[in-house]
């Protein structure tokens, strides 16, 4: 029920974060419409140039420091990997005092990497590069699949 409430907020912060930056397109397109329509070129054509694709982003929803390191070294590397800012992950911890703190790095729906990370906490930003590079190499595999993937099956079905 946790990982549901996670994702939840998850999606809201990024829905948010749409719902910014269209009105601020809006807010860009309504002091372009003073030029006529000659000059400006199809409709079409104006709404693909307005458009901004949100990507590149790391969201972290850490608790313990232990995480915030694990969140660190990871968006550090995954900067390093992702130089087009393609992709928007999420980070969230669950502490536990008995096991230590839980991390879970999602990309959309799939859950694609998933520690406990360790009382030691100079290992932590090892692990953080090495859960940005696995996750990295995931998404990619994924998107192949997705691209040359049998059309009869669900998307959800080949990952």
């Amino acid at each position: 029920m946790g990982g549901i409430n996670m994702l939840l907020v998850n999606y809201l912060s990024l829905f948010t974060l749409q719902l910014f930056i269209g009105s601020m397109t809006f807010a860009q397109g309504s002091v372009d419409s003073t030029r006529s329509v000659d000059r400006t070129g199809s409709v079409a054509q104006n709404r693909t140039l307005n458009r901004i694709e949100v990507g590149g982003i790391v969201t972290g929803q850490t608790i313990t420091q232990a995480g915030r390191d694990f969140y660190d070294s990871f968006a550090t590397t995954w900067r390093d990997k992702d130089e087009a800012g393609r992709f928007v992950v999420a980070i969230a911890e669950r502490p536990n005092a008995r096991w230590g703190s839980q991390v879970f790095v999602n990309y959309g729906n799939q859950r694609l990497f998933q520690v406990f990370l360790p009382p030691n906490r100079s290992l932590i930003p090892t692990i953080g590069s090495a859960a940005a590079i696995q996750v990295y190499q995931a998404i990619l595999d994924y998107q192949l699949v997705q691209f040359f993937g049998d059309p009869d099956l669900a998307r959800d079905e080949l990952f």
